[in-house]
């Protein structure tokens, strides 16, 4: 790696309506309901996990809401910061690996969060 040019591994969302398909519901309580408290570009996958981690450590949210985010979205942040450490140590199968738990975190949790 040089000094100046660098090399980065990175993970990075291609489409948000994907983001907004695979997880409407809690697409709606992060950047509907409630505005992140940063400036984004893109409405991602690691965006998404960013502003329901913001929500449930910052937000004013309804009981129903805030345990919901307290019992699945820790692990999400985990995975997130798993995938991120396995980038950086250029391991792309690790990473992928910690994609898939997103994902399925992610899942799990719109699951729970569309029942009523």
């Amino acid at each position: 790696m040089g000094r100046v040019l660098q090399v980065r591994v990175l993970a990075y969302t291609y489409a948000e309506d994907d983001v907004r398909r695979a997880w409407p519901v809690l697409w709606k309580l992060a950047f509907e309901d409630n505005t992140p408290g940063f400036p984004h570009e893109m409405k991602g996958v690691l965006e998404l996990v960013r502003a329901l981690d913001d929500l449930y450590q910052f937000g004013d949210v309804p009981g129903p809401v805030r345990k919901l985010l307290e019992e699945g979205l820790p692990r999400v942040v985990r995975d997130v910061q798993d995938m991120q450490a396995r980038l950086a140590d250029w391991n792309p199968q690790a990473a992928n690996q910690a994609t898939d738990r997103i994902e399925e975190g992610l899942g799990e949790l719109e699951k729970r969060a569309a029942k009523p």
